[in-house]
C-alpha cells in the first residue's frame, strides 16, 4: 500500500534511471511494438496477486495476440514511472494507488484522465460508486484512472491469545489497556505495528482523528494545525497514553511493515492493523484464529463503533504515450475488467475488487476470512477517514519520518503535533 515519494538525491535518479532500463527486460513475452503494450506494476511475482496477475496476462495474450511487457517496480513504481518519462522510455500503463506522488501526473501531464473511456469502455456501472470517487479529483471531477483492486483495513485479532490471557476482545481504548496488560502477563506481545514505516503512519492518524469529525479530520491532514485543533491533540494525546501503557509490541518505533505481519503471523503478538491485502498469506493453521474488528474507540470520542479504513488499492493509469496505443489498451482493459477476470482474483488470490462481482461465479467454498471481511466487519466498525487522500503527496514521506517519532518512548503529544505541522511548514 505504501507508496514513496521522488527524493532529490542525484544518486538515487541516478540508481531508478538504471532500474528502470533492467526492469524492461522482466517482460511477458516479445512482440513488436505495434502489438504490444507495457505495464507498470507493483504487483510482486510469487506472491498470489503477483502470480495470478501473470496468468491472466499470458490469457489475454493467447486470446487477442496482444502482447504485454510487464515492468516490475515494486513500491518505488512512481519514481520508476517518472524516471522513464524523463527518458521517454515509459510505461503505457501503470499499475498503483492513488495516494502521494500519482496525485500530481495528471497536472504533470505524464497521465491522461479516463473520464472519457469510462462509459465507452461499459465501465462506468461496474465500479462500486466510493471507488470512482475515491479516483475522483476534487478539483476538477476528472477520474484519474481505472480503480481495480478495493481493500478492507481492519484490525486483526488472534482469540486463541486472548483465550490464553484470558481477555475478551477489546472495543474501547481502556478494554485496550487492560488486554495489553493481560497479555504482557501472559507472554504475548499485545499490538503487533511497523511504527517506523507506513503502516505506522496510518494507525497514529485513525487513533489521532479519534475525536475528530470526518470534515475537520480532511482539514488536518490537508492543510495541518495539529497544535491549534484541540481534538487533533486530544487524538495524539490518546496515542501517547496507548504507547505509554505498553499496547504497541515491544520496540515498534523501530519495526516495519514486514515486521508486524510476522509477529502476528508467528503467534508473537495478538493484534496488527493490516489491509485485505494480507488474507492471502495466512497459514491454514491460523485461520479459525482470526477475527476482523475495528480499532477500540475512547468512550467520550466522535465514533460509537471501533474504526477501520476502506478504499481502493490500486488500479490502472495511462501514460500520455498510453494514448498512442489506446486500442490495445481498451482490449486489455476489458479484459481485465470483464466479471470472470474479477471473479478469478476473488477466488484465486482473495482479493477485494472495486467492481460489483457476480455472486453466481464466486466459488460455494470461498475463503472464510474472505467472507468474514467483506459480510461480517461493515457491520461492526465505524470508517476512519483515509488519510491518503487528503496528506499532500510531496508531503507523504516527511509525514512518515514525523509520525515514526511519536512512536519512540518520551515523545509528546505536543512534540508529536509539532513535528506533524513542521511537515507543513508551520
Amino acid at each position: 500500500m505504501n507508496t514513496r515519494t521522488r527524493r532529490p538525491a542525484l544518486v538515487l535518479a541516478a540508481a531508478s534511471t538504471a532500474a528502470a532500463l533492467a526492469l524492461a527486460g522482466c517482460t511477458a513475452g516479445g512482440g513488436s511494438d505495434a502489438d504490444s503494450i507495457t505495464i507498470l506494476t507493483a504487483a510482486s511475482p510469487g506472491t498470489p496477486g503477483g502470480d495470478l496477475f501473470q496468468s491472466v496476462i499470458d490469457d489475454f495474450t493467447e486470446e487477442s495476440g496482444i502482447t504485454v511487457n510487464v515492468e516490475f517496480g515494486g513500491e518505488e513504481v512512481p519514481l520508476v514511472f517518472e524516471t522513464s518519462v524523463a527518458a521517454n522510455k515509459q510505461a503505457d500503463l501503470v499499475n498503483i494507488n492513488p495516494v502521494a506522488n500519482p496525485l500530481s501526473w495528471i497536472d504533470n501531464g505524464i497521465v491522461v484522465p479516463v473520464d472519457e473511456y469510462l462509459d465507452e469502455w461499459g465501465l462506468t456501472d461496474r465500479l462500486l460508486p466510493a471507488a470512482l470517487a475515491e479516483w475522483t479529483r476534487d478539483s476538477d471531477g476528472q477520474v484519474q484512472g481505472f480503480p481495480f483492486e478495493g481493500y478492507q483495513w481492519p484490525v486483526w485479532f488472534n482469540t486463541a491469545l486472548f483465550e490464553q490471557a484470558g481477555v475478551d476482545i477489546p472495543t474501547t481504548t481502556d478494554e485496550l489497556i487492560d488486554a495489553a496488560a493481560a497479555l504482557r502477563a501472559a507472554g504475548i506481545q499485545p499490538f503487533a505495528i511497523g511504527g517506523n514505516d507506513w503502516s505506522g503512519q496510518k494507525l497514529l492518524l485513525q487513533i489521532a482523528q479519534s475525536y475528530l469529525t470526518p470534515e475537520e479530520a480532511k482539514e488536518v491532514f490537508t492543510n495541518g494545525g495539529w497544535c491549534s485543533t484541540p481534538a487533533a491533540l486530544k487524538g495524539l494525546e490518546l496515542f501517547v497514553e496507548l504507547r505509554d501503557a505498553g499496547v504497541f509490541i515491544d520496540d515498534a518505533g523501530g519495526l516495519e511493515a514486514s515486521s508486524m505481519s510476522a509477529a502476528f503471523y508467528t503467534g508473537q503478538a495478538a493484534m496488527m492493523s493490516a489491509g485485505s491485502w494480507e488474507m492471502a498469506n495466512v497459514e491454514e493453521s491460523l485461520a479459525p484464529n482470526v477475527l476482523f474488528g475495528g480499532f477500540p474507540v475512547p468512550a467520550d470520542g466522535e465514533y460509537d463503533l471501533p474504526t477501520a479504513y476502506q478504499g481502493t488499492a490500486n488500479g490502472y493509469w495511462i501514460s500520455t504515450k498510453g494514448v498512442e496505443k489506446i486500442d490495445l489498451i481498451r482490449q486489455f482493459i476489458e479484459y481485465l475488467y470483464s466479471p470472470e477476470v474479477a471473479a478469478r482474483y476473488v477466488n484465486e488470490a482473495q482479493v477485494i475488487t472495486a467492481l460489483e462481482t457476480d455472486p453466481a461465479l464466486l466459488d460455494s467454498d470461498i475463503n472464510p476470512l474472505l467472507a468474514q471481511i467483506t459480510s461480517e466487519l461493515p457491520a461492526t466498525v465505524e470508517y476512519a477517514v483515509h488519510p491518503d487522500k487528503y496528506i499532500p503527496g510531496t508531503l507523504t514521506e516527511q509525514f512518515i519520518r514525523q509520525t515514526a517519532l511519536a512512536f519512540q518512548p518520551g515523545t509528546t503529544a505536543d512534540a508529536a503535533c509539532a513535528a506533524l505541522d513542521s511537515v507543513y511548514g508551520g
